[in-house]
Parts: C-alpha cells; sequence; structure tokens
C-alpha cells in the first residue's frame, strides 16, 4: 500500500479558490552530491508561485480568496490637513477609522488592511479590502474623515486576474525600519476571515494527476520531474454563480496561465 499510494498530496480550499499540489518526494542525504541535491531540492522547493500555501503570499492569497466575488480594494490617502508625521499616527488613525466602520455596521465584518508610506510620492496611505455586501464605496468615502481621495477597485479586476496579484502587491514592500518600523510593516486580517480558512486536506494517492473542472474562471499549472521525483501543481478559482429564479448559472471565463 506505502508503494501504490506514493503521492504525497495537499489541497487547500479557500472560497471560489482551490490549489492542489502532488509529490513524489526524494530524501536528502549528506552523502548527495552538490548536482544531487540540486535536482532534488527542484521536487522539494519548488517555485514561489507553485506552492499550496509556503509564503507570506500564499498565505495572503487565501485569506483574500474568502471575500470571492465580492471584495473590493481600497486607498485612503491623507490630505495635508491630515496628513501623518509618523507610523505610530496612521497607526491612530485606522484605529479611528476601524471604530466608525464597527459603529456604522453595528457589528463586526471581514477585512484586510496594510499600511504604506515609501513609494509614489512617500506620503503615507492605507489598502483596505472590504466586502461589498458589508460596506459600498459611498459609505466608506463618508466614514474616512481624514481626507477626500478614496479610490476603489474590484478585487478581481479583469476575467482572468486572480487573488494572487493584489497578494503580491500586499507583500511588495520592505519594511525599512524608519518610514516603516521594523514589525510594523505587516498585512492584517480581521479574526473573522482568518476563522473562515478551512484546514488544509492532506492524503496519499496512487495517481499524480490533479483534476480541473473545465468551467472555471481561470486556472494554472506548474510540473518538474526528474529521476528522484516528481512534483505537480494546479489552482483554480470557480466561475462565478448567478442567480436566476430557482436555478443557477454560471459565468465562466476559461483562461489558462501561469502564476
Amino acid at each position: 500500500m506505502e508503494t501504490e499510494n506514493r503521492w504525497y498530496c495537499v489541497r487547500q480550499r479557500a472560497g471560489a479558490l482551490v490549489k492542489e499540489s502532488r509529490s513524489i518526494r526524494p530524501r536528502l542525504s549528506a552523502r548527495d552530491s552538490p548536482w544531487e541535491q540540486a535536482e532534488k531540492n527542484k521536487i522539494l522547493r519548488p517555485p514561489r508561485d507553485s506552492a499550496v500555501c509556503r509564503t507570506r503570499v500564499d498565505r495572503l492569497e487565501l485569506r483574500l480568496a474568502l471575500f470571492g466575488y465580492e471584495g473590493s480594494v481600497y486607498t485612503l490617502t491623507f490630505d495635508r490637513e491630515h496628513e501623518p508625521e509618523k507610523f505610530q499616527d496612521v497607526r491612530r488613525a485606522w484605529r479611528s477609522f476601524l471604530y466608525q466602520l464597527k459603529k456604522w455596521k453595528g457589528r463586526g465584518f471581514d477585512y484586510v488592511y496594510l499600511i504604506e508610506g515609501r513609494h509614489g510620492d512617500h506620503r503615507y496611505h492605507i489598502h483596505l479590502v472590504l466586502r461589498d455586501s458589508d460596506f459600498s464605496p459611498a459609505e466608506v468615502r463618508h466614514l474616512w474623515k481624514f481626507g477626500s481621495d478614496v479610490d476603489d477597485q474590484p478585487l478581481l479586476r479583469h476575467p482572468h486576474d486572480s487573488y494572487r496579484r493584489t497578494a503580491k502587491y500586499f507583500n511588495k514592500e520592505a519594511t525599512d525600519g524608519i518610514v516603516i518600523p521594523i514589525g510594523g510593516r505587516t498585512w492584517v486580517c480581521s479574526r473573522s476571515l482568518v476563522r473562515q480558512l478551512p484546514p488544509a486536506e492532506c492524503w496519499r494517492d496512487s495517481e499524480g494527476f490533479i483534476p480541473v473542472p473545465e468551467d472555471v474562471r481561470c486556472k494554472g499549472f506548474y510540473h518538474t520531474a526528474n529521476e528522484f521525483g516528481e512534483y505537480r501543481y494546479a489552482w483554480y478559482i470557480e466561475a462565478q454563480k448567478t442567480a436566476f429564479a430557482d436555478d443557477f448559472k454560471y459565468e465562466s471565463q476559461p483562461w489558462n496561465i501561469a502564476e
């Protein structure tokens, strides 16, 4: 049975996103030559865009996927009158804004936020992801009292867009210790959002093929193999369900793209 089920499989679901990897994993040995180590690591350490959940980008991608098709990304900009001088001032402004959001809504809600301050005109600003059913753009603009410039974009901008684009963007700016203090530049998710992420499914299988439905919004694949093992990875975003009367129809745009 151990020989038959030699593929180690991991599947992670998050909203409409499904990520799965299957691998025959080699074992590293102290007696391996540099070439053998390099070949084995091609299986053991796949590229960053080909892992179910290994990096900060992977983790944020899964959390963003929990917003499904009703997430919006806001950029909240400070005007000159309210422009913060320090990172701690931005934090205080965020906490004040979050309080207003909770007071307006009357209950908890899902969110992801990030404070940035190095690119563009080097002014502090906040990126925020909210669910459309919780807040409209008009409500966000009304509640943001620190400036009149509030930009909003859909989390998925076009048929072949993915949650990973925003996850990469939120992880692009390095902590410099001055503008963004060490340990201070991290995206933050609401606890309500984190609790919605189901655990990963892990099992052994005799097959390395990863099934991907045909009627998906978009999808991507990665595959590598050598004499020491094999690694397969696939991801896809399920097509959006639209209700008409008692039936469901799918808005599907099949695209075959790699991450």
